[in-house]
């Protein structure tokens, strides 16, 4: 049994890409010994929404390759447009590419040169909803087919539509460019699908207002607010009853299918174990795998937390210890990753405080580890 289970995990260790933002995802008990499978469940967006950011900086002719590095992605991440990628080291590139440009409406500027078709499916989606209501009520409906970490609600107040999104996770909301980028991407596609020149009532953002000078205006149309709960935009309801120039119900009906399809049943119980877990890997990198803020990401207080998690026969500061090792042993494998890097990633603030961890999880260092992997294989 041990020996297949070698064997296995020889494989999938081969057949997973070296992606430092998508490793370990849980562990799978099978006979009392474990096998380390793949992040699947982190929240992942389509590498097209990089490769907008990269080919920006291409025409601006600045380097690229250094900048993908320092947020843990690869070229070969962003070769296929439908490639999935994990959310953060995303956010990162856009929030650094503004940086890298100078550029105070980066997001901005890049969301309003979009056009819809170049959305991938979901874009073709709105494309062929009949009005513009139906197209926002579509995009909250299959939004997760292009965007697993966001949540986007439609609210109706009085003679107003307010478009609401913002990512899931409390510690990745208010990146300033990354939330105006997805607010100038939703005012360009209103325009495109009507054929006209349409505008909000207001912007909302959740993020605090700028000491640059921003030109909201410019791409958005409207008055901005900002420190608000959620990013939205929002319009005037006879506004959103327009029609969708060119829609095809008839092809809505066969891409409703296919999205629903890619997103497939929802689970029907909730393993919190799994949740947290998963929760971990993704805050590890940020520093902020911490319980409270876990359980508040989650809803819950962290007493709450604590004990929901003891019914199930475990307590957070084990899941967290043991998805530490689990991820470090597993980035270790990979010879190209330095020690600085597999210290940042496990969520440590220096190398030795990982070098203290591993000699207490294996009583030795992280080099014996590594010497003593590449031997046996």
């Amino acid at each position: 049994m041990a020996g297949n289970l070698a064997k296995l995990d020889m494989r999938s260790r081969r057949q997973t890409p070296r992606r430092h933002w998508a490793i370990v995802s849980r562990r799978l008990t099978t006979a009392g010994a474990t096998v380390l499978p793949t992040m699947a469940n982190v929240p992942k967006i389509h590498a097209r929404s990089a490769g907008y950011i990269v080919d920006d900086l291409r025409r601006r002719r600045l380097a690229v390759d250094k900048l993908l590095q320092e947020v843990g992605l690869r070229k070969a991440d962003l070769s296929n447009p439908e490639n999935r990628l994990p959310q953060t080291p995303v956010f990162h590139l856009m929030e650094r590419a503004a940086s890298l440009t100078g550029d105070a409406s980066y997001g901005l500027r890049l969301g309003a040169s979009l056009d819809p078709r170049d959305r991938g499916l979901l874009g073709f989606i709105v494309l062929n909803s009949p009005t513009l209501i139906d197209a926002m009520t579509n995009i909250q409906r299959f939004y997760k087919v292009g965007r697993e970490g966001h949540d986007c609600e439609i609210e109706h107040f009085g003679p107003q539509v307010a478009f609401r999104f913002r990512v899931a996770d409390p510690a990745l909301r208010g990146l300033r460019h990354t939330s105006e980028y997805l607010a100038a991407t939703v005012v360009r596609g209103c325009r495109d699908l009507t054929w006209q020149s349409i505008s909000p009532i207001r912007a909302e953002f959740i993020h605090d207002e700028p000491d640059e000078r921003v030109e909201y205006f410019r791409f958005l149309g409207c008055p901005v607010k900002f420190g608000a709960e959620w990013d939205a935009v929002i319009y005037a309801e006879e506004t959103t009853r327009l029609p969708v120039k060119g829609a095809d119900t008839g092809l809505l009906e066969v891409l409703e299918a296919t999205c629903q399809k890619l997103l497939g049943p929802t689970p029907k119980r909730r393993d919190l174990v799994r949740e947290v877990r998963h929760l971990i890997i993704e805050r590890l990198p940020t520093g902020s795998a911490s319980i409270n803020a876990i359980a508040g990401q989650l809803g819950v207080s962290s007493k709450t937390l604590e004990r929901r998690l003891a019914e199930q026969g475990e307590s957070f500061s084990a899941l967290l210890d043991r998805t530490r090792f689990n991820a470090v042993t597993h980035y270790l494998e990979d010879p190209d990753m330095r020690l600085t890097q597999v210290a940042y990633l496990a969520g440590y603030t220096e190398p030795a405080a990982l070098v203290r961890a591993f000699k207490r999880w294996t009583g030795e260092t992280p080099a014996k580890f590594r010497e003593r992997s590449r031997s046996a294989m």
